[in-house]
């Protein structure tokens, strides 16, 4: 659900956008500006609240985390901002006694939280949580299977991922029994039990730049946010393919290997109908595709042939409301990794929050050795995330949460 806030932001947002792009003639600077706009606009989306919104509630975890009270997040606790001050030194390459002071003359690593460095000879830093959040943020603008809004994500605090049992029933048949005082009680029918164990697996993104990090943040405006925002985007698409297609033995289990074959398949080559998605809709039990997460995960390809789809008078099956793209009352979310070829399994629907995603904090490495940039003058922060997914289905695909259709030959 779009907040009010968040609502007028988008439309504030999409004017200036509007503007921008209807100039006679358009710069590269306000090209970019227009890009922007709208990736901001498909954060908020993708948060439900708006840009305030989004940095109080951060602020209000941060508060519950600490023991304390929410707090504005521009003014934000002594522990945190120490945390960004290290990392800054970190990723600039501060001498390593102006970070041991640094570590020394704050409290942030009194043992209240997660230590930030690691240990081990090849060193490290956890990204403070302002990072992660816009880290975060550009994996989900790649692929909504890591945004917490679409399915279940499960985020530690830290760099690890330990084993993890996920619990859950069959919803789809589990009745209560009426008893009378006088009635002894019969054994209950008992929903099948199901508990599916998520791993780790280590995913990696180099990225390369000046020695000279603080004076690039001049050219930058926040070079932390750029470098932020790039391994964002950049473990969006490198754990995305495997949250779509992932095996779940060498990598997470992605959504199309854990859901369950509909049966359907669409109806034309190279068309979608409201009969296809009727079908598809209820071949899922009504207790998953009314669950709160319940939508539609296909291709952009795909969702272009939703758009173009068209009633006999000429007009949208599926019109946009508010900008956001919903059939049969759902919404539905793109996938860079999803098929969209004829005879693929190109559509995916259902309880989505049955789709779990288990991630690590994200940490980064220094290296000033790293082959090919130490000979010109620049250095490599490389980023580490664990990531393990996998699709909970206590029926094991007879009334599965989620299943796929496979698109026309």
């Amino acid at each position: 659900m779009i907040t009010p806030a968040a609502l007028r932001e988008i439309h504030a947002l999409q004017h200036e956008a509007t503007q921008i792009l209807n100039q006679r003639s358009v710069s590269r600077a306000d090209g970019k500006r227009a890009d922007l706009l709208l990736s901001k606009i498909a954060g908020i989306r993708q948060a439900g609240c708006s840009s305030d919104e989004q940095r109080q509630r951060l602020a209000n975890e941060l508060g519950r985390e600490m023991g304390k009270t929410p707090v504005d997040f521009d003014s934000t606790a002594p522990e945190i901002r120490a945390h960004e001050r290290i990392f800054k030194l970190f990723l600039s390459g501060a001498p390593e006694p102006e970070i041991e002071q640094e570590v020394r003359a704050t409290s942030f690593l009194a043992g209240s939280q997660t230590s930030v460095f690691s240990s081990g000879p090849q060193g490290g830093v956890l990204v403070p949580i302002s990072f992660a959040q816009k880290v975060a943020e550009g994996r989900a603008a790649v692929d909504p299977l890591f945004d917490e809004n679409v399915v279940t994500l499960i985020q530690e605090d830290g760099f690890k991922l330990p084993p993890m049992q996920i619990p859950g029933w069959d919803l789809s048949t589990i009745t209560a029994v009426k008893v009378t005082e006088s009635t002894q009680h019969n054994a209950d029918v008992i929903p099948v039990i199901n508990s599916q164990m998520v791993n780790s697996h280590t995913y990696r993104a180099t990225l390369a730049g000046s020695v000279e990090f603080d004076e690039d943040a001049k050219a930058y405006g926040s070079t932390d946010a750029a470098m932020a925002r790039a391994f964002g985007v950049a473990f969006g698409r490198g754990v995305g393919a495997d949250l779509v297609t992932g095996d779940g033995t060498t990598g997470p289990q992605g959504i199309l290997t854990g859901a369950a074959n509909s049966g359907y398949t669409t109806a034309a080559a190279g068309a979608l109908s409201q009969g296809d998605f009727v079908s598809i809709f209820f071949s899922v039990n009504r207790v998953y595709r009314e669950a709160p997460k319940a939508a539609f995960l296909m291709a952009d390809a795909t969702y272009r042939l939703v758009l173009n789809a068209k009633d006999s008078s000429n007009r949208p099956l599926f019109p946009l409301e508010d900008g956001v793209l919903k059939i049969l009352g759902k919404p539905v979310y793109v996938s860079p990794t999803m098929p969209s070829a004829a005879n693929t399994k190109g559509i995916v629907f259902g309880d989505l929050g049955a789709y779990f995603v288990h991630s690590s904090s994200l940490f980064i490495r220094r290296r000033t050795q790293y082959p090919g940039l130490v000979e010109f003058g620049k250095v490599a922060w490389t980023g580490l995330q664990m990531v393990d997914a996998i699709v909970d289905d206590p029926t094991s695909g007879t009334l599965p949460p989620i299943v796929y259709a496979t698109l026309h030959v």
